[in-house]
């Protein structure tokens, strides 16, 4: 019987799957003359709610409706009266949605008003019994069998008796526990994982909040940025000045796990050695022993160039179309050729970005590269020999009249190129993006400490 109350449904739900009012209003008199009363008061009230002023809609949920109502009141009092607490909140939940709905239409209905008061003893015992066994399974340390009666308490009052606190102790023990061994065993990038996922949860929980600094601390490489040896080129000396300003404040901003050490005298005295040379070995480990650090980052700035190619004009030849009118009726097209130049610059900043990123432990080099960043920018764009006045669409870069028409293109965009940018970027720019892109090289090679 069901399966054919579902195959009902399911084809009138075809049927009014792109339909309106009336087509509810009608699948919903087939379900009530099949006598699904729960069924067909749905339907009613999806018309209605399609169409407010359907009268027709508006007297059968009234009716038929109320029936629906009566129909899910005596399930919660069977429900209720059977301790069967789960189902009769639900029934009761479904009966409240339905009648919310008929009155935001102003469709009233009715059902016994003691009912209220026994949901809202059911929500109490339902959620006392939940709470109880979460708590015992808790104690038991089944912290994820615990988490379903959580949730079911917390659905109707997340604030009820000390349910926040065992919610609390359930999410985050056993991610305590499994970060403490973690600790233990020196793994402190798992450590780190699940402490940061305790204080999403709790900041206060425990001693995690002392841990998670203690992983941080402990996944924080640190490193001494060397200033590059000193330079014959005073411009190549500002742009490593420059960069060297700007390395610590972006490694602050964007490199959360990493650490530059500043101040520290062997910064520019150990400039003048070879962090990859074996005969320095000594130097090097008592470096490292006197700052802690684990890596060195060394860099150096060489090939910087500046080029502004001028203006290079290009003489071309462009046909202008006149028509004219004579007799009143006869008009007559032609193409007047005219001169223009094509104008074409461009002009670049550059330098080479090299660097050496060194194992403060081994004295092995980590990553090196030697990489050229550039800012350029280029124009190019047309200028009349005259000064142009009529309209630009009768402009053409062939002349139509001698053209097969196969030859001929759309010439919108050779038209724009008489309105195109004709001022390059000033080298200051393109200096600032140059050093950008060496700041994020910088960024994406120090982010290779692991």
């Amino acid at each position: 019987m069901k399966q054919n109350i579902h195959i009902l449904i399911f084809s009138i739900l075809i049927l009014t799957a792109c339909s309106g009012s009336r087509k509810y209003f009608k699948a919903a008199e087939k379900l009530e003359k099949q006598g699904l009363v729960n069924e067909a008061a749905e339907y009613y009230l999806e018309s209605l709610q399609r169409k407010p002023t359907n009268v027709n809609a508006r007297i059968k949920l009234k009716e038929v409706g109320q029936k629906h109502v009566s129909n899910m009141a005596s399930e919660f009092f069977r429900n209720y009266n059977t301790q069967q607490l789960e189902a009769s909140l639900s029934s009761f939940e479904k009966l409240q949605d339905f009648n919310s709905k008929a009155k935001a239409l102003s469709v009233d209905l009715d059902y016994p008003k003691t009912y209220d008061e026994d949901y809202q003893k059911g929500i109490e015992t339902y959620c006392s019994k939940n709470q109880f066994q979460a708590q015992q399974l808790v104690v038991q340390k089944k912290y994820k069998e615990a988490v379903p009666y959580i949730e079911r308490v917390k659905k109707y009052n997340a604030s009820y008796k000390n349910i926040q606190q065992i919610d609390v102790l359930a999410f985050c023990e056993p991610l305590y526990q499994s970060a403490i061994n973690n600790l233990e065993n020196k793994n402190y990038a798992a450590a780190l994982s699940l402490l940061s996922t305790i204080n999403t949860k709790s900041e206060n929980y425990k001693d995690a909040k002392d841990l998670l600094e203690l992983s941080t601390a402990q996944q924080t490489k640190s490193f001494i940025l060397f200033e590059p040896k000193p330079s014959g080129n005073p411009a190549e000396k500002e742009i490593e000045d420059y960069l060297y300003e700007n390395f610590s404040q972006i490694a602050g901003q964007k490199l959360s796990s990493l650490r530059i050490i500043n101040n520290t005298p062997f910064q520019s005295a150990a400039t003048k050695a070879d962090f990859n040379n074996s005969t320095n070995i000594d130097l090097i480990q008592a470096i490292r022993k006197a700052t802690s650090a684990d890596y060195f980052y060394v860099y150096d700035v060489q090939n910087k160039q500046e080029t502004n190619s001028g203006l290079n004009k290009t003489v071309n030849r462009g046909f202008q179309e006149f028509k004219t009118v004579s007799n009143n009726t006869l008009v007559t097209t032609t193409y007047q050729p005219f001169d223009y130049n094509v104008v074409r610059a461009q002009r670049s900043f550059s330098f080479d970005y090299k660097y050496k990123l060194i194992n403060a432990y081994t004295n092995q080099i980590v990553a090196a590269q030697t990489q050229n960043v550039r800012g350029t920018d280029a124009i190019e764009y047309q200028e009349f020999h005259h000064q142009f006045s009529g309209n630009i669409n009768n402009l053409y870069p062939y002349n139509p009249a001698q053209t097969a028409v196969l030859a001929q293109y759309n010439a919108r965009n050779w038209r724009g190129l008489f309105s195109a940018r004709s001022t390059l970027k000033d080298m200051s720019e393109l200096r600032t993006n140059a050093y950008n892109q060496a700041l994020n090289v910088f960024i994406n090679s120090a982010s290779g400490m692991k």
